[in-house]
């Protein structure tokens, strides 16, 4: 134990050092040697003291840990340069951090006892002008750690993975001109010749990636300035397949959709005084995605091809005010301009569950400008930590679109195709251009009082609106806490209010088809080719906003238990459910009356609106194991979910997704498309010869989708019925089991030998070669659930298969 602290702060920093020193998290080892100075001291905790330090422990575990596991990510190499400097000083800090709140829970005769094996630590391990004190003590400037889940600086309450993805989080603040000078230059390459035909496909078309990865950071001025600065450049030839069925027979097909991505990123960190820094971002991206559309029934004369540029800047004032308090003031402006441009106007023929083709139709240029503040006060006393501030946003939008100006034909199955017989016929008219702004703002406080050294109450209040709907009734209350039960168990749970955003791309998508400026025209049983000389024409067709629109709010509840337990092993167990109430749904307020073919408004076609009120009901079940030995970190984790919702998505080909039954809104509450259970895996491991293995294992069973006749059976305008007492999302599809492989090996140029151990503070050369779906398993796709379709009930693409890549990464 007396060389616990050498090797908790310079794990990898010897190539000697790893693999002999502990592998365990920092704060347990502080716990632990805690323990073992008051025993030889004679003044042992009591079981009290070690309850209350069990939820001491856990409120830094897990920013520790996010800290902590970065040391052990060998998926490219040994971690080396910047990154693993950033994360030993935030060990060092946090360690630092948390030995000074110990003496709060020690009685004299055991503070007397840390006190002095403390200094027998310091003055055995470090001196005062080591490298280690100055990155620790000197490098980071604040950690912020969040471990509460309903975090009230933001709106989300979690996504698919529930409550645990959203308010927790852990932030290090650097400071400027502190810390040594790294470089990191990656390459990775892969063609098709390393990979595996998809199953999908009768040939196997060219594929190409490669990525080039540099980073250069360190200071510029010291003590004063550090810059980083980023530079990614992504070309890839994506593979995806079409399988679909044509006059001709089955079309079988597999297509590159070629990408070219480009990032870069200038950071620098000023520190204008010992307690003011100025953080200053400035990115610049571009992207270029060619043969857009072509896949799975949509054949190559649909493609695309869109082109974008973004630029971002972001300026960030941290003040100091205390030794608790810190000021957090922020400002960004980000400038969004893109384009997509069809290789066709054709139009359009959708053959339900057969083929898709002719024109793309998405012709469109949309310029975005997103201007963010936000201002925080921060207080972390020794009961209370308060988080209060205000966040808002504007957004402007120009968007020119001519989608789905040229006209689309719809069969209902592939014999009304060869007859000549269509269902449908739709066209989009007239303006193009739509201009909008929205703003959003949000008042929030959180206080975190710590009532008992075994209990912590967290209380806070999150108020936010925005324009573009009337609702100011959006004030949500949270309340969580935490509580330790023994001496390495700590339940947390809370309930909370979280109300959402109506976000900038509804308004788009509903106000730009306004019935005036632009709107749908739509025939039924038209002629072919020409739609005018045959069939029924409806009125004019467009979307409207309920006045009276609400914003959705999710009510949330959560319980956790978090637990320690011998030989590194640690636990989780997580529940939670949420009820979404007044979300977003649409129904046509003018569809036919039922039994009938007339509608209420008979001048007027389908008026699609926007309503608050649908709902949603999800339940969470998560378990997570984590255990780290000195050559292995292994993480697994299981996710049950249930859940069912009435809400409206955006359907794929359409801009609204529309209910089989305007008048029956009870017919769309069903179950929701995710897979039931989720199963993910992780080991990082050393082998002979120090070469790196990673291996992940990621299982799910299959996603839900839904049944439909492909016709209009109530002539509503909309081709989604469903056969009579068949719900929403009736069926399961495939289930999904894939294992990776990531090998690497790293060399240092500091006397041209392997890397004994796998880091050193010189010069790296890492070689790996990822090996995605080592086993080249079938992933077949979620099936057609059109009952035309001849691919009914029956998957029709595939994920990819096996592929190999290469690479190398040099840093110093």
């Amino acid at each position: 134990m007396k060389l616990f602290r050498f090797g908790l702060i310079c794990i990898f920093l010897t190539p000697s050092a790893f693999g002999q020193l502990t592998a365990r998290n920092p704060v347990d080892e502080l716990k632990d040697q805690l323990t073992r100075a008051l025993e030889e001291a004679q003044v042992p905790l009591t079981s009290d003291q070690e309850r209350q330090l069990a939820l001491l422990i856990e409120e830094e575990r897990q920013a520790a840990e996010n800290l902590f596991g970065e040391t052990w990510d060998f998926s490219q190499g040994p971690p080396q340069g910047e990154q693993q400097d950033q994360a030993l000083a935030g060990i060092r800090w946090m360690y630092d951090e948390m030995k000074n709140r110990l003496p709060v829970y020690l009685n004299e005769a055991q503070r007397a006892a840390w006190e002095s094996y403390q200094r027998e630590q310091n003055a055995a391990f470090y001196e005062e002008d080591s490298p280690d004190a100055v990155a620790g003590s000197g490098r980071i400037q604040q950690i912020r750690v969040t471990n509460n889940a309903f975090n009230v600086e933001t709106a989300t309450a979690g996504g698919s993975r529930g409550l645990a993805e959203g308010g927790a989080r852990t932030e290090v603040i650097e400071r400027g001109g502190i810390g040594a000078f790294h470089g990191n230059f990656r390459l990775t390459f892969q063609d098709e010749s390393l990979n595996a035909r998809n199953p999908f496909a009768d040939n196997k078309p060219p594929y190409y990636e490669r990525t080039i990865n540099a980073n250069v950071s360190g200071p510029i001025i010291r003590d004063r300035l550090s810059l980083n600065f980023t530079a990614d450049d992504n070309k890839q030839e994506n593979v995806g397949t079409v399988q679909a069925e044509t006059l001709d027979g089955p079309f079988s097909l597999g297509v590159t959709r070629p990408t070219l991505n480009r990032y870069y990123d200038l950071k620098s960190v000023l520190q204008l005084a010992d307690a003011h820094s100025l953080i200053t971002s400035f990115q610049y991206a571009t992207a270029d995605r060619k043969n857009e559309n072509v896949g799975d029934f949509s054949l190559p004369e649909r493609a695309s091809r869109t082109q974008g540029q973004n630029y971002m800047i972001d300026l960030r004032e941290i003040s100091i005010l205390s030794e608790r308090t810190v000021h957090d003031l922020s400002f960004r402006w980000t400038r969004e301009h893109g384009e997509t441009n069809p290789f066709s106007d054709a139009t359009k023929i959708n053959v339900k569950g057969a083929f898709e083709a002719g024109g793309a139709q998405n012709r469109s240029r949309t310029d975005r400008d997103i201007y963010e503040v936000s201002n925080l006060i921060y207080f972390a006393g020794d009961r209370l930590t308060m988080r209060s501030g205000v966040q808002a946003w504007h957004l402007r939008n120009r968007i020119d679109s001519e989608r789905d100006f040229f006209g689309e034909f719809t069969f209902s199955d592939l014999d009304s195709y060869r007859a000549g017989q269509p269902l449908q016929y739709s066209i989009t008219c007239c303006d193009s251009l739509f201009e909008m702004s929205q703003t959003q703002v949000a008042f929030f406080s959180q206080n975190d009082i710590r009532l008992t050294n075994t209990f912590t109450l967290m209380l806070g209040a999150r108020y936010q609106m925005q324009t573009n709907i009337r609702d100011r009734n959006n004030f949500d209350p949270r309340i969580g806490f935490a509580y330790a039960i023994g001496n390495a168990t700590v339940i947390r749970g809370g309930t909370a209010l979280f109300t959402g955003w109506l976000t900038a791309n509804f308004i788009e998508r509903y106000g730009r088809v306004d019935g005036e400026q632009r709107y749908q025209i739509q025939i039924d049983n038209p002629g072919w080719p020409d739609p005018s000389t045959s069939g029924s024409i409806r009125p004019r067709s467009f979307r409207v906003i309920e006045p009276d629109l609400k914003a959705p709010y999710y009510w949330v509840s959560q319980v956790a238990v978090e637990r320690s337990l011998p030989n590194n092993l640690f636990v989780t167990v997580a529940y939670d459910v949420s009820r979404g109430v007044k979300n977003g749904r649409t129904r046509d307020i003018n569809a036919p009356l039922p039994g009938s073919d007339v509608r209420p408004q008979p001048d007027k076609g389908q008026i699609a609106q926007l309503q608050s009120s649908g709902g949603s009901l999800h339940q969470h079940f998560k378990a997570t194991v984590r255990q780290r030995f000195s050559v292995f970190n292994v993480t697994a984790d299981y996710l049950y979910f249930r859940g069912k919702s009435d809400e409206s998505i955006r359907a794929r080909g359409s801009d609204v997704e529309l209910p089989t039954n305007s008048y029956d809104l009870s017919q769309e509450w069903g179950t929701h498309q995710n897979p039931r259970h989720t199963f993910n895996a992780g080991v990082n491991s050393r082998l002979p010869l120090d070469v790196y293995l990673t291996t992940v294992i990621e299982a799910r069973s299959g996603r839900r989708y839904t049944i439909t006749t492909g016709k209009d059976d109530n002539n509503d305008g909309s081709i989604n019925d469903r056969p009579a007492g068949v719900p929403k999302n009736s069926e399961v599809g495939p289930h999904f089991f894939n294992v990776s492989f990531n090998f690497s090996k790293a060399f240092e140029f500091n006397g041209g030998g392997a890397l004994q151990g796998g880091s050193s503070s010189g010069p790296q050369l890492n070689v790996f070669a990822n090996l995605n779906n080592a086993f080249n398993m079938t992933h077949p796709g979620t099936p057609s659930g059109v009952m035309t379709s001849r691919f009914f009930m029956r998957s029709f693409n595939a994920t990819s298969p096996r592929t190999i890549e290469a690479g190398m990464r040099f840093q110093f």
